[in-house]
């Protein structure tokens, strides 16, 4: 299997298999409408090689291949206009770049209502929630964007119009 194209402003889901990953897909799985999950962090995809604006411990700037090759992964590429893309990822990143992951707001997800409403309008996102945004930004998702979480959205990827799924499957 090739990698995948990237494009600015392609959005991800991965797994993370570690104790935190695995305890996140349980919740997601309780809440989830289909029973299933299968991924536990998101993020946005800035440019063509693959960096990465998403957040872990804090919102940070990776490389989407080095960190998640041999990774199960999903890609779907918004249909939004180029340059709206990159005037979202723009203004997401001076608003949260370098800013500290809020681990505090994660058991808010346990009850999906809560997690969309203890929010402290939008300062402190988790990454689902921040790829959330950059979607509404970009006028494929509604204003929801607090509550959202990775198999939320991996799902919203698979059903609604507004995305195309052009890679899912472990990443070369």
């Amino acid at each position: 299997m090739t990698a995948p194209v990237l494009q600015p402003g392609d959005v991800f889901g991965t797994e993370n298999p570690m104790l935190l990953g695995t305890i996140i897909k349980a919740i997601e799985r309780v809440n989830s409408s289909d029973g299933e999950s299968v991924y536990s962090h998101s993020g946005i995809i800035q440019n063509e090689k693959g960096k990465t604006l998403e957040a872990l411990w804090r919102v940070s700037e990776k490389s989407f291949f080095q960190e998640y090759s041999g990774k199960n992964v999903i890609i779907a590429r918004p249909k939004a206009d180029h340059e709206k893309k990159l005037l979202a990822i723009d203004i997401l990143r001076r608003q949260y770049l370098g800013r500290m992951y809020p681990f505090w707001r994660l058991p808010f997800h346990i009850l999906p209502p809560v997690a969309r409403f203890l929010t402290w309008k939008e300062r402190w996102l988790v990454c689902s929630e921040l790829v959330a945004k950059f979607e509404y930004q970009v006028g494929c998702r509604h204003d929801q964007v607090t509550g959202a979480n990775p198999d939320m959205l991996a799902d919203e990827w698979h059903m609604w119009r507004n995305f195309d799924v052009i890679f899912e499957g472990k990443l070369p």
